[in-house]
């Protein structure tokens, strides 16, 4: 997610400063990368397919995390990745 949104913004963004914030709780991990850069329209990037978008979708739902994406034309962007932690009685019982 990291790796995926750095690179997307180094592509996209028009800036060379990122802002990285990796966080836990007791419930879960939350990943904030967020520039000042120019921004896109998040609808029109859904419409064409970003491949970059939808890789990082589908690896957060693999263990049910889920993405969110702030974002304007001229004011930036802001992906948010949240984690949950799940315990160890949860997991058995999704595995049984």
């Amino acid at each position: 997610m990291l790796q995926e949104s750095l690179q997307n913004a180094a592509k996209h963004s028009g800036v060379r400063h990122f802002e990285v914030d990796l966080h836990g709780t007791p419930d879960g991990i939350q990943l904030t990368v967020s520039d000042l850069g120019a921004g896109f329209d998040l609808q029109d990037a859904i419409n064409h397919r970003g491949l970059g978008l939808i890789s990082m979708r589908e690896r957060l739902q693999l263990v049910r995390g889920e993405l969110s994406i702030r974002s304007q034309p001229g004011r930036g962007t802001t992906v948010v990745a949240r984690v949950p932690i799940v315990a160890k009685k949860d997991s058995a019982r999704a595995a049984g």
